[in-house]
């Protein structure tokens, strides 16, 4: 139920927007964050089993509170007021539809739902199988798709190749202007852009995206070189993935959101429009 990889991820796209000095977007992020740790905390006293609560959980939601409280004290977000607040629509919600407070499923403004919305019936699909993913799980010729679970088809099916492809189009372009892209195009032992785009860039950004290391990125990436007759010494795709990895660490956390907005069913005109303040640096 409690998903660590929402906390982790908003909180790191919050410090890049106040960095930024994105406020409005910034806030959009950590009252998103307070939300939903509202909800956890009440999930976690009066709704979890025993079976159900895990000592790392309760350890996530605290440190969150925590830090959630300093940001408070630096950044005067007056979280208790929005607090009362909520609690006063949700009274009124109690006693307009005579639903307790309990059965309430979820008391977040849909205009609140900036990074990564999520409906309560949707949690318990995409918590688990998400952390434990990688790239492979998302992309096949440059599309997102879960090849372990064929229901998630359904996400996107609506969706036509063109519409799916504006957000890894839109990360990659991103991505060109964080280094000297000419000049790295001439130096890439592959003369063909396309091949240095989309068997290069953008391997390295969703590998990394998913937590895996320079060496396992360099494996893949050097089996397709060979497999399309291109020859690179391993130890120089070694370095320029590390290079290009901490060069390209704002598309690479966008790539993180933009994965997991995708799969809970936002369109890709609006994931592209959440991500793009992270991209602004």
């Amino acid at each position: 139920m409690i998903d660590k990889t929402f906390y982790l991820e908003n909180l790191s796209a919050f410090d890049i927007l106040i960095q930024d000095e994105d406020r409005k977007q910034a806030e959009e992020v950590i009252f998103r964050v307070y939300s939903i740790l509202q909800r956890d905390k009440i999930w976690l006293r009066d709704i979890a089993t025993q079976e159900e609560i895990f000592e790392e959980d309760v350890e996530l939601l605290e440190e969150v509170e925590q830090e959630l409280k300093e940001l408070d004290e630096q950044y005067d977000f007056r979280f208790e007021e929005f607090n009362k607040l909520v609690q006063q629509e949700m009274k009124k919600l109690q006693s307009n539809s005579n639903v307790s407070l309990t059965e309430v499923d979820d008391f977040e403004n849909e205009d609140d739902s900036v990074f990564y919305g999520q409906d309560d019936e949707e949690l318990e699909d995409i918590t688990e199988d998400f952390e434990t993913a990688d790239e492979e799980d998302f992309l096949v010729d440059g599309d997102f798709y879960d090849e372990d679970d064929d229901e998630s088809d359904d996400v996107l099916s609506h969706l036509s190749d063109e519409e799916i492809d504006l957000v890894p189009e839109f990360i990659l372009e991103s991505a060109k202007k964080r280094f000297n892209y000419p000049a790295f195009l001439e130096s890439f032992p592959v003369d063909d852009e396309f091949f240095v785009e989309e068997e290069f860039l953008f391997p390295v950004i969703v590998g990394k995206a998913f937590g895996e290391s320079s060496m396992e990125i360099s494996e893949k990436i050097h089996s397709s070189m060979m497999m399309h007759g291109y020859v690179m010494e391993k130890s120089d795709l070694l370095q320029m993935i590390d290079q290009k990895g901490k060069e390209m660490g704002p598309e690479i956390l966008a790539f993180k959101v933009a994965s997991d907005s995708l799969q809970q069913g936002a369109h890709p005109r609006d994931v592209v429009a959440q991500i793009a303040p992270l991209l602004r640096s």
